[in-house]
């Protein structure tokens, strides 16, 4: 029978909640000095990634989050021995200790915003063909005008980029004051005008929420996707290399088309 990892938390204690994890195995904690980790039996072989076995694993990592500090593993993260789990906790003690004082009492919001980045592509466009139109310039070979051509692309997209930074600095300016981490990610389509993850203390996801609210009914253009409150997956910061928080539960929710 293989252990299956769900999260590291700030405990050492026993699991007093009766939880159930996949395959409806209950979950238990196996204690390393003050923390632990939560597992459960794993009697069958788990095949690809199902939304129901994504959905079970976001379940049970919720529903520690209402009594600890969890660090969210790898979905599929599999353990032969619990002497294996051990070795494992006695070599990143210390990172899993840091990650849990740190992100205690906090949570993570995601916020998307879309944006109508191939009309502005064009509005730039027209506009600078239109400033290029009214000037008279001599015949150019075939090598001057093929470096023009790049010159002028480079000038498009150099003021599209722009544009995309002053429009995110006004989003990101809602949320600053709220926020003791972020991770902005810009343009990861043309329309994707940010990706970002926000860590927000737990008392103040509330003021987080309404400046998401104030940021979406001003900023009309924009269309804005919250998702949240998470465990905080993209804050673990590891000193020592090891894959299992790598590949975070959000991109196999993705992945099985949950979220």
């Amino acid at each position: 029978m293989k252990i299956y990892a769900y999260a590291i938390i700030d405990s050492n204690s026993e699991i007093s909640n009766s939880i159930n994890g996949l395959g409806g195995a209950g979950i238990y904690n196996i204690p390393y000095r003050d923390i632990g980790i939560i597992v459960s039996g794993l009697s069958e072989q788990i095949q690809g990634i199902t939304p129901e076995h994504v959905l079970k694993h976001e379940e049970v990592v919720e529903r520690l989050m209402e009594n600890f500090t969890v660090l969210p593993m790898r979905f599929l993260t599999q353990f032969n021995r619990e002497e294996d789990i051990l070795l494992m906790m006695k070599k990143h003690y210390r990172d899993f200790k840091d990650n849990l004082d740190r992100l205690r009492n906090k949570l993570e919001f995601g916020v998307k915003v879309i944006w109508p980045g191939e009309t502005i592509k064009k509005r730039i466009i027209a506009a600078f063909e239109k400033n290029s139109a009214a000037v008279s310039l001599p015949e150019r070979s075939a090598i001057q005008s093929f470096v023009k051509e790049k010159f002028e692309k480079h000038k498009i997209d150099k003021e599209f980029q722009e544009e995309a930074d002053t429009c995110i600095a006004i989003i990101d300016n809602f949320f600053n004051k709220f926020v003791m981490e972020k991770k902005l990610e810009k343009l990861k389509s043309k329309n994707l005008l940010l990706s970002a993850a926000y860590l927000v203390e737990k008392e103040r996801q509330n003021e987080f929420k309404e400046a998401f609210e104030r940021a979406r009914v001003t900023l009309i253009d924009l269309k804005f996707l919250l998702s949240g409150p998470w465990a905080p997956y993209n804050f673990i910061v590891l000193t020592k290399d090891t894959d299992i928080f790598r590949e975070a539960l959000k991109e196999s929710l993705k992945e099985s088309g949950v979220i």
